[in-house]
């Protein structure tokens, strides 16, 4: 089973970065909530180097009609030149907060 929502995660260098992406997303009706966590650990190889870097991880909550806009938008703010994205179906949650997704971004 799934569902019409959809989760999508990107991480930000800055909380600065984080929080804008997050707002222009949520002010957009792009996103119904996106939750921002602190110290994420990135290892990871960029231009042939194993980096570590100290990230801020976003989690999206969004409907499958909104994912490439919230994508586009994702690359427009960006300071990444490879920005992550990934989307994540969700087959199964509460009604009650879908409803309420529901109801926001429309």
């Amino acid at each position: 089973m799934t569902t019409p929502y959809r989760l999508v995660m990107t991480t930000c260098g800055t909380h600065a970065q984080a929080q804008d992406i997050a707002r222009q997303l949520v002010a957009n009706k792009q996103a119904a909530c996106v939750n921002i966590l602190p110290n994420v650990e990135s290892i990871y190889v960029w231009q042939g180097e194993v980096t570590q870097d100290s990230e801020y991880k976003l989690m999206i909550k969004t409907h499958v009609d909104l994912v490439e806009a919230v994508m586009e938008t994702i690359h427009r703010l960006h300071q990444y030149d490879v920005p992550e994205i990934q989307v994540i179906e969700v087959c199964a949650g509460s009604r009650d907060y879908f409803n309420w997704i529901d109801e926001v971004l429309n």
